[in-house]
């Protein structure tokens, strides 16, 4: 397969994120959910989300635009060894505090379809 091709499905990965952090809001009944907590943990929470967007947007239009230069520069490289650093660091992250076993025990609503993650 074509390494540019591998880029162009990283951006793709990265749109797909993006589509996933708004909806994050409604499906997890953000409004509710985070009124109990002190003004400054539910902005920094609000705050963490958005620069997620920004940084997943930014991430999918360098993938998208410079593809080629990614491949062929030693900074483009640099990009490719962070984003893959990254998400195999969210990837363990996600697994150490949620786990597999307790990501099944969790019974998550999802607000806008009345299903859980039970469900899904």
């Amino acid at each position: 397969m074509n390494t540019e091709i591998l880029v162009y499905i990283g951006g793709a990965y990265q749109v797909t994120w993006i589509i996933a952090h708004l909806m994050f809001p409604k499906q997890f009944d953000w409004k509710n959910t985070l009124a109990p907590l002190d003004d400054f943990n539910r902005f920094l929470m609000l705050i963490f989300s958005k620069l997620l967007l920004v940084f997943y947007l930014g991430t999918a239009v360098i993938c998208f635009i410079y593809a080629s230069d990614l491949l062929d520069t030693d900074l483009g490289i640099a990009i490719l060894i962070f984003l893959s650093a990254y998400w195999l660091v969210r990837t363990l992250l996600q697994v150490q505090h949620f786990g597999f076993e307790k990501a099944n025990r969790m019974n998550v609503q999802m607000s806008s379809s009345g299903t859980s993650n039970r469900t899904i």
